[in-house]
């Protein structure tokens, strides 16, 4: 009777042990997840994304070529599958992707951001040539990023890759980041008051509506003066310049964030 109950106390222990090992397998998996959405890419990713025109592919071919090539407007995404890190910890082997930045073709970067685990961080390019009063466009683009990256539950850190920055007419990257600040402040401001008409006409949000109404309620609801400084993720904004071969501070960045 002794000699039973104790394989019967040492089976409940194996069951046990089993139970706990393939729960932490299970959390380790998740912890870069967005709850609700299916896995489709669980490998180390960097992504480049941006406006049309700013240089992400030519970026992309100076990462994974060295070299810097003519280029036209993507309309697919560039993958490489086994990306070496630049500079330093040669070991290391990451998924790189870059997007289109065309509106109509942003559902491709959108849905692999729902879709990934292992987000090591995000490269937005943007044209540090262009008049701060014009990036409405651009922060709007950023905020649907933000509001997609922000629900993971350590956020995604995110450079703002300032290109161009050797043009004479360029603007600092800190002058580029404020600007942005400002205008998803804007964008908030304005998804706030269309959805509080929506709920005060009754109105049932349907699909189209559904993800400016989560967006709006995620951490931007109730922000006066939005700050990238209280979002989970990092923001970095970081001069360079593709033409120039002056990347050297984004590979640096890259590197960084390879090994948290």
């Amino acid at each position: 009777m002794v000699f039973q109950l104790s394989n019967t106390v040492l089976l409940s222990l194996l069951l046990v042990l089993i139970s706990t090992a393939l729960l932490l397998i299970v959390q380790k998996n998740t912890t870069n997840v967005i709850p609700g959405h299916k896995i489709t890419n669980r490998d180390p990713t960097f992504i480049i994304a941006g406006p049309s025109g700013s240089g992400k592919t030519s970026l992309f071919n100076v990462l994974t070529t060295d070299t810097v090539k003519p280029t036209v407007m993507s309309q697919t995404p560039n993958v490489a599958e086994d990306y070496m890190l630049p500079s330093t910890v040669k070991s290391f082997k990451f998924k790189l992707i870059e997007f289109p930045g065309h509106v109509k073709l942003r559902y491709r970067l959108f849905d692999t951001l729902k879709e990934s685990t292992a987000l090591k961080g995000l490269i937005f390019v943007v044209d540090s040539t262009i008049d701060p009063q014009k990036l409405a466009d651009t922060a709007e683009f950023l905020y649907d990023i933000l509001a997609l990256t922000e629900r993971f539950p350590e956020g995604v850190d995110i450079m703002i890759a300032c290109n161009k920055s050797e043009s004479f007419s360029s603007r600092p990257p800190l002058k580029i980041r404020d600007a942005l600040e400002k205008e998803i402040g804007k964008v908030i401001e304005r998804k706030a008051k269309s959805l509080s008409a929506v709920n005060k006409s009754g109105e049932t949000i349907g699909e189209s509506g559904s993800d400016d109404a989560s967006a709006a309620s995620l951490n931007f609801q109730g922000i006066r003066d939005f700050n990238f400084d209280a979002l989970d993720g990092n923001v970095d904004a970081i001069e360079g310049s593709v033409l120039k071969n002056q990347i050297e501070k984004w590979e640096c960045w890259i590197d960084e964030r390879s090994v948290n």
